[in-house]
């Protein structure tokens, strides 16, 4: 197949597939779908279609800013659909049924002549969605293995709703990431996702690594952006802490970075810290009296990259405090 026309977004599995069914009835083959904010991101970079479709729900996230860049960069029509009550703003076709759903697929074919639709370089989506957030200036980083989820679940319960962005990378066994994001997310303040890829970092949102086949990253488009790397293993681990916090020794000069080593077994995750202590970082380590296994804080601390090391029970009230370098410069220089 050749790069898609027309790129169908919904997180509506049966409602996709009938717009995908009808544009095969129709004859439009160069079609492709996406069921996430990732997939989105990444079918728009990689086939570059000329016209999106794309449900509302989608839109009224705030991680859709990241997915409208892409479209204006790549030139893009984008027309956005709904049903329901969703569907209130007269700037969303009405999604309601087989028919409707025909004329929808007939306006992309068509390019959308004579369709009111949202221009893609328009950052003014009130209307539908949730207005932009403030530009990220701080940062809060955490890598953990053995015995990590407790201590996680400890740090994460004291987080207030509007935490400054937190991006965790927790050593697990295939298929237990979406479980414990599933659970802190019912049980924490701040809101817990699985980090997925060119994800705008938001005020009170905790990104967790959940594959294990790519690392955690970050990029700066606009804004900062997730970014997750295809790599191979580093320290042993894929996601590795190492990667997390070497990305964010990249910017540590332009963003405040506040990170903590926890409670693990092995070495992920030192040398990182002591790029980002050198680059003006906040560290912290979890002390050896509340650690399960006191690996991965020891080597970081023997490494020289710790500026504290605390008990679990006071490591949530230092990610949060304001650590620039002048808050700990004297007396702590490396």
């Amino acid at each position: 197949m050749t790069d898609p026309v027309i790129l169908i977004a919904d997180p509506n599995r049966a409602r996709r597939k009938m717009l995908m069914a009808i544009c095969a009835e129709m004859g439009i083959d160069a079609v492709i779908d996406a069921g996430t904010l990732g997939e989105i991101y990444q079918c728009a970079e990689q086939h570059m279609p000329k016209r999106v479709a794309v449900s509302v729900e989608f839109v009224k996230t705030h991680e859709f800013d990241a997915v409208l860049d892409m479209l204006n960069i790549i030139s893009a029509e984008l027309l956005i659909y709904g049903d329901g009550p969703a569907a209130m703003s007269d700037q969303v076709f009405r999604l309601g049924g087989r028919e409707s759903a025909q004329r929808l697929v007939t306006l992309l074919s068509a390019g959308l002549t004579g369709m009111r639709r949202v221009p893609v370089a328009s950052r003014d989506m009130n209307a539908i969605a949730s207005p932009n957030a403030a530009p990220v200036n701080r940062l809060i980083m955490i890598g953990a293995s053995t015995g990590g989820i407790t201590a996680l679940e400890t740090i994460l319960s004291a987080f207030p709703q509007d935490c400054p962005p937190t991006l965790v990378v927790q050593h697990l066994r295939p298929g237990f990431a979406e479980g414990l994001i599933r659970r802190l997310d019912e049980t924490v303040r701040p809101k817990v996702v699985i980090a997925e890829n060119g994800v705008p970092l938001r005020m009170g949102t905790v990104y967790v690594a959940a594959g294990s086949d790519r690392h955690l990253g970050l990029i700066q488009r606009g804004g900062l952006m997730t970014r997750l790397i295809d790599s191979a293993p580093v320290s042993g681990h894929c996601p590795s802490v190492d990667v997390l916090f070497e990305q964010g020794a990249q910017i540590a000069g332009r963003v405040s970075i506040n990170a903590a080593i926890l409670t693990g077994m092995g070495a992920d995750g030192a040398a990182g810290m002591r790029s980002l202590r050198a680059a003006g970082a906040y560290t912290v380590a979890q002390d050896r009296g509340s650690s399960v296994v006191w690996g991965m804080p020891r080597v970081a601390v023997e490494m020289g990259g710790v500026v504290d090391v605390l008990p679990l029970a006071f490591i949530a009230k230092a990610l949060l405090r304001d650590q620039s370098r002048a808050a700990y410069r004297q007396g702590r220089a490396m």
